[in-house]
């Protein structure tokens, strides 16, 4: 690659930096995780606003020539990322937790999968690519309404303080359970499709995933990771992730008011799922209502390892352009809401609490 193209790659890459930190920040304000901004700057510069309002500028900031460099840098980003994520996965959370939490771990997956292999049925016909087979497609959407993002997840609960409330812990075990059995299922799903080659880039991922679980997270080496090569993959890497996402992003798909009952549809369920399934299994375990109900909110956060899974989608042919569409307002949906319901939840056990005399 000559010095042409790399500095067009550098200057794409630096105009999704910018962007996103701008973006995060102006929501942080309403106390939204910085990847819901990260995730809105990478729709923002593609297709389906910049691409509209100025496409020249879009078509000189991602030029077909481009786009490979960013997909090397985004492969690179998830995978180190992944790994990342898998030194914070503490197994000790798991084995202080009793027998109760892992039902409702299970619950908070098992619900949800049911939910979304029963909407493909529906959405089967309009919605999956020539030649995918129903019960793919279907295992597929299961997985995608299942996965909670663990990272973010992590990220609210230190911002409020409540990592080792009883809450905490308890979302922390629940979420470590659903991001190890969510990329293990799609693994397996992508695998049935024979799309890619031993499972392909599913298979570097729960690989990346595995070995960074695999290190004590007291380590030396996670202490050393959780600085600056931490700071590189998130600041720098992954906002390249997040530019291929919006490019692919076309909401000019789904303008049409059937469409967009459809993503409202999808919406809905991914988040009665997940959402209840977790708050009822909670319940069910000896958890106050206000306890399991912050449970679900917290559960139903997608975030990045959303985005990340229907990507792969999208690549093995299982989805379509404009179901990936709805799915990623679904993901970013489901994540913004987690800190308004939390604090409603909040407001509500504080409004119950009798007045000081």
């Amino acid at each position: 690659m000559g010095t042409g193209p790399t500095l067009h790659v550098l200057l794409a890459l630096a105009a999704v930096v910018v962007s996103g930190r701008v973006v995060g920040r102006l929501l942080a304000a309403a106390r939204q995780p910085p990847v819901i901004g990260e995730v809105l700057s990478g729709i923002l510069l593609g297709p389906s606003l910049l691409g509209r309002a100025a496409p020249g500028a879009e078509a000189f900031l991602f030029p077909g020539s481009v786009k490979p460099a960013l997909g090397l840098i985004a492969q690179l980003g998830v995978v180190l990322y992944l790994f990342l994520v898998g030194l914070e996965f503490d197994p000790g959370i798991l084995r202080q937790r009793t027998m109760s939490l892992v039902v409702t771990a299970q619950a908070s997956i098992a619900v949800p999968f049911a939910l979304g292999c029963g909407v493909a049925t529906l959405l089967y016909a309009s919605f999956a690519p020539a030649g995918v087979n129903r019960f793919v497609f279907a295992l597929f959407m299961g997985v995608a309404m299942s996965i909670t993002a663990f990272p973010v997840l992590a990220r609210i609960l230190t911002d409020r303080g409540l990592t080792k409330t009883p809450l905490g812990t308890t979302a922390l075990a629940c979420a470590a359970v659903n991001d190890a059995m969510a990329w293990v299922l799609l693994a397996a799903v992508v695998g049935v499709t024979r799309a890619m080659p031993s499972g392909g880039v599913p298979g570097e991922f729960v690989i990346a995933f595995a070995i960074g679980a695999a290190i004590p997270s007291r380590s030396a080496l996670a202490r050393a990771m959780a600085g600056w090569p931490s700071a590189i993959v998130t600041i720098v890497l992954l906002p390249a992730f997040f530019a291929l996402t919006g490019l692919r992003t076309q909401v000019e798909l789904v303008s049409s008011l059937s469409g967009w009952m459809t993503c409202l549809t999808i919406i809905l369920v991914a988040t009665a799922g997940k959402l209840g399934g977790a708050a009822l299994a909670g319940r069910l375990s000896g958890m106050s209502w206000r306890l399991a109900a912050q449970l679900g909110a917290l559960m139903n956060t997608r975030g990045l390892m959303e985005l990340i899974a229907l990507g792969v989608g999208l690549d093995a042919g299982i989805i379509s352009p404009a179901l990936f569409t709805m799915m990623v307002v679904m993901a970013i949906v489901t994540t913004a809401m987690t800190s308004p319901l939390l604090d409603a939840l909040g407001a509500l056990s504080t409004s119950r609490r009798p007045a000081r005399r």
